[in-house]
């Protein structure tokens, strides 16, 4: 999905010519692959999925704490519709968690206070402990668990989360926490007050957090809320959810890309393009400029193919110098070779696709060079090839010269 690696040597390496196709337009010569790998698509395409996920998490994520960076300061609470929430000091803290609960009875004893709802009842236990109150809903199987608030009568003006520390807390619990019996139904008796008056009561931990949690108890309802502060993670909230990105980057990359390449001629700005199929851009593949369509020659030559062994291993495997034709053209003032047909010489006057290319570019035909060496040949004079069957000859029949390309311009030739 990323740019290729830069290509070295020969483009294309086939067995047959009939592994490739050209298709022509007024702009463009491309030569690709006859054939689509389905299959691999097919394979492929969830791991794709995958990696696109990770990718617009990271991105969205890192969109989001862009804008909460950028918005600091001068609006709170900006991913949530409800009013922020302020300590003394001016902290405000964002909406994490809202529970209330309606009754219709109130009944209270000495230090027991409990709802109802026809038979369903919630039982509360109580007692004083310094500017403290320790405070625990009781279960059914009597077992309940304590903890310390801390009336909003009692706090400073300008109170912030560090005035709701008791780092004692644990040594401070009373003796009547964790197991505690219901209490008998003849010591309650109905009451309209609510409980601590209705004052809010916040809860207090053993240590300074930057979050905010509180009780409300009125005649008929019991609120239960909770605060997160409100803060921003900098640059860190932009630059973290990147790493989700990075990874479906990398995943994209480590991928074997089920896309073909293939290899454009544009004919508007005389360029050779190495690239993925579905994809055009100058990061998807690699250019070469000042291609000099009227010069395609073969040569007959030979090059290492690599052979995949049978394991999974991109490493499992050999290479064996073959025997082929190459298909080279003129780019910058140098020759790039483009495709290697492993095996018999091809005539280039009658194989298929080297007339379809000829007729894309506008000449009669590739031209033929001797190679750089000559191919062994066995015994009785065939050679080593595959013992290729003999090729017609590429001469003209009248003048036994070797047919030459087309002497007008290319572009002029196919405009």
């Amino acid at each position: 999905m990323l740019r290729p690696t830069k290509p070295q040597g020969t483009l294309f390496q086939v067995h047959g010519s009939d592994e490739l196709q050209v298709v022509s337009s007024p702009d463009r010569v491309v030569i690709k692959g006859s054939s689509f790998a389905w299959s691999d698509v097919l394979f492929f395409l969830p791991f794709v999925a995958f990696s696109l996920l990770f990718i617009g998490v990271g991105l969205g994520g890192a969109a989001v704490g862009a804008y909460e960076w950028w918005m600091a300061g001068e609006e709170h609470c900006i991913s949530s519709d409800d009013e922020p929430f302020f300590t003394g000091d001016g902290t405000a803290h964002c909406l994490d968690h809202d529970s209330q609960m309606s009754y219709e009875t109130l009944e209270a004893s000495e230090d027991r206070f409990r709802y109802l709802n026809g038979e369903a009842i919630s039982h509360f236990r109580w007692s004083a402990q310094g500017d403290y109150i320790v405070l625990a809903e009781i279960g059914d199987d009597g077992y309940a668990y304590c903890d310390f608030f801390r009336p909003a009568s009692t706090l400073p003006m300008e109170w912030s989360t560090e005035d709701l520390t008791y780092p004692s807390i644990w040594s401070a619990r009373p003796s009547w926490c964790d197991n505690i019996d219901l209490g008998n139904d003849e010591d309650f008796t109905s009451t309209q007050s609510a409980p601590f008056d209705g004052e809010r009561l916040y809860q207090v931990f053993d240590m300074t957090y930057s979050h905010v949690y509180y009780l409300e108890f009125t005649n008929t309802t019991v609120i239960d809320r909770g605060y997160l502060v409100d803060a921003n993670d900098g640059l860190m909230g932009v630059l973290f959810p990147l790493i989700f990105s990075g990874v479906g980057l990398f995943m994209l990359r480590g991928m074997n890309d089920f896309r073909n390449f293939q290899l454009t001629f544009n004919r508007p700005s005389n360029s050779i393009q190495w690239h993925k199929s579905f994809t055009g851009t100058r990061f998807s593949g690699w250019n070469w400029e000042d291609a000099d369509l009227n010069t395609f020659k073969v040569k007959r030559t030979r090059e290492e193919v690599w052979y995949s062994g049978h394991s999974d291993d991109v490493n499992d495997g050999y290479y064996e110098t073959k025997w082929g034709d190459r298909l080279s053209v003129d780019a910058g003032g140098a020759e790039q070779a483009l495709v290697f047909f492993i095996g018999p010489s091809l005539n280039v006057h009658q194989d298929p696709f080297l007339v379809a290319l000829a007729q894309a570019v506008g000449v009669d035909a590739i031209v033929r060079i001797e190679g750089e060496e000559k191919e062994p040949t066995t015994p009785n004079g065939g050679s080593q090839m595959d013992l290729a069957p003999e090729v017609p000859s590429e001469k003209d029949e009248q003048t036994g010269s070797e047919p030459q390309g087309g002497s007008d311009a290319f572009w002029s030739s196919v405009g």
